[in-house]
């Protein structure tokens, strides 16, 4: 899933600008219109999204309000998020060796 892009599916479907999108998160407009350019919003931020749309995070990920995550899925969304951002690159990181090391079989 591409983060930003929900971002802004999102936005338009609330008629919102950047500027009204930062009035709202209180998330500058030089940020917001970063994530045009393929920067990644941080999970501060797109919790801070989540909470001026009046969304959860399940259905920001998700996209369908009627998808519901399973309990190991929410349990790891809850562990992710309490993560620092030098243990998210690790685990992410880690990941990529096992699939790189998966895919080689």
């Amino acid at each position: 899933m591409n983060i930003a892009k929900r971002i802004y599916e999102l936005m338009k479907r609330k008629d919102w600008t950047a500027y009204e999108l930062s009035k709202q998160t209180g998330i500058s407009t030089n940020t917001i219109y970063a994530w045009e350019n393929n920067s990644m919003p941080t999970l501060t931020n797109v919790i801070k999204v989540c909470e001026a749309m009046n969304i959860t995070l399940e259905q920001f990920f998700c996209g369908e309000a009627n998808y519901r995550l399973s309990d190991d899925e929410q349990k790891f969304l809850n562990e992710w998020f309490a993560l620092t951002d030098t243990q998210k690159n690790a685990i992410l990181t880690l990941i990529n060796n096992y699939v790189l090391l998966h895919n080689k079989k």
